[in-house]
C-alpha cells in the first residue's frame, strides 16, 4: 500500500510524518522488513520531476505531482520547479492543510465506533490473517481495545501510515519530509495564498464510505503485503525525482480496483472539473497533488484532453 503516498495529500501526509518513530519501527519489524533494502538507492544527481502546463490567454496552471513523504535528504527540486514555484501566485494542494504542521494529531479524524456495536478487530478479518494482524497490532504498543474501537478502514489507515513512514526511513532515525510540507512553508513565507480542492473530511470519506468487505480486504492486504516471504518492491521516490511517470503509473496500476476507483478515478474527475473552472480566472497557479493522479490511463491530463484541453509537459 505504499502507492497511497502518491494519491492522498492532506490527512495522509500528516499521518505519514506523524507516525514515524518507535511505533512505526515496531510495526515495520513485523510487517514490512523486506521493503527497506529496495528503498536505499541514491536519488538522481540532477532531479527533473515531471511538470505540466495548462494555460489559456490569461491563466497558467502548472501541474506538479508530489510525493507525500520521503527522506529529507532526497534531491527533488529542479531548476524548472524552482522557477515555477517563484512564478506562481498561489498554491493549490489536495487540502489546504496538506503540510503536516498545520494539522496536529491526524487520529482526531478517525472516528471511533460505537463500542456497543464494535466487533473485535481480529474477528473482522479471515482466520488465516488473524495471527499476523495480532502481531502487527501488538507491535505498536497500543492496547488492542484501541483498535477494537476503530472502524476497520481506520485501523488499515493507521498501519499503512506506520509502514510507509518506516520504509521511508523514519523509524531508523532518518529525517522525513514531504513535498506538501516544503511547498506550503515556501508559500506561507512569501505570504502567497494556499488552498485545496478537497477537505480533510473528503479524504477520510474515501475510506469511510468503502463497503465493509472492501475495508476488510484493505486491512488484510497489509498483512499479506507484509509477509516476510513477499517479494520486495523498489521505492518510486527516485523515479519521481527523475520524472519517470511510467514507474508511478505502474505502481498505481497495481492498486486494487476497490481502492483505485474511489482514490484515483473519481477524485481526478472532480479535480479536472475544478481545473476547467479555474481557467476562467486569470493568474498563475501551482497545482500540486499526489503524483499518482498525474500518471496512467485515468490521469488528470487524460481527462483534460477528453475536454479538448492540453496539459503540456514542460519538464
Amino acid at each position: 500500500m505504499r502507492s497511497l503516498k502518491h494519491v492522498l495529500g492532506g490527512i495522509f501526509a500528516a499521518a505519514l510524518l506523524a507516525f514515524s518513530g518507535p511505533a512505526a519501527a515496531q510495526v515495520a519489524a513485523v510487517a514490512s522488513e523486506p521493503a527497506r533494502a529496495a528503498d536505499q538507492a541514491a536519488a538522481p544527481a540532477a532531479p527533473r520531476p515531471a511538470i505540466w502546463l495548462l494555460q489559456d490567454e490569461d491563466t497558467k496552471i502548472y501541474l506538479f505531482g508530489t510525493v507525500h513523504v520521503f527522506p529529507a535528504s532526497l534531491n527533488w527540486r529542479s531548476a524548472t520547479l524552482n522557477r515555477v514555484i517563484a512564478e506562481a501566485d498561489e498554491l493549490v494542494m489536495e487540502t489546504p492543510e496538506a503540510s503536516s504542521g498545520e494539522m496536529g494529531d491526524p487520529s482526531r479524524l478517525l472516528g471511533p465506533m460505537d463500542m456497543g456495536k464494535s466487533i473485535p478487530i481480529l474477528e473482522r478479518v479471515s482466520p488465516s490473517a488473524r495471527p499476523r494482524l495480532a502481531a502487527v497490532l501488538a507491535a505498536t504498543g497500543m492496547p488492542m481495545a484501541y483498535f477494537d474501537s476503530l472502524h476497520t478502514w481506520a485501523v488499515a489507515f493507521l498501519l499503512t501510515g506506520m509502514q510507509i513512514a518506516d520504509t521511508s526511513g523514519g523509524a531508523q532515525g532518518v529525517e522525513l519530509s514531504g513535498a506538501e510540507e516544503v511547498l506550503g512553508a515556501d508559500f506561507r513565507r512569501r505570504k502567497k495564498p494556499i488552498s485545496g480542492v478537497e477537505t480533510m473530511e473528503d479524504q477520510i470519506n474515501v475510506f469511510a464510505t468503502m463497503p465493509i468487505g472492501a475495508q476488510r480486504r484493505f486491512l488484510e492486504s497489509l498483512v499479506v503485503e507484509g509477509d516476510p516471504d513477499a517479494t520486495p518492491r523498489p521505492s518510486t521516490d527516485n523515479a519521481w525525482a527523475a520524472g519517470d511517470v511510467e514507474a508511478i503509473a505502474a505502481e498505481m496500476g497495481a492498486m486494487s480496483p476497490e481502492l483505485y476507483h474511489p482514490l484515483l478515478t473519481l477524485r481526478n474527475r472532480n479535480w479536472t472539473a475544478w481545473l476547467v473552472r479555474r481557467l476562467e480566472r486569470p493568474g498563475t497557479v501551482l497545482f500540486a497533488v499526489g503524483a499518482g493522479h498525474l500518471a496512467g490511463p485515468d490521469s488528470v491530463q487524460r481527462m483534460l484532453a477528453e475536454q479538448g484541453l492540453e496539459a503540456r509537459r514542460i519538464e
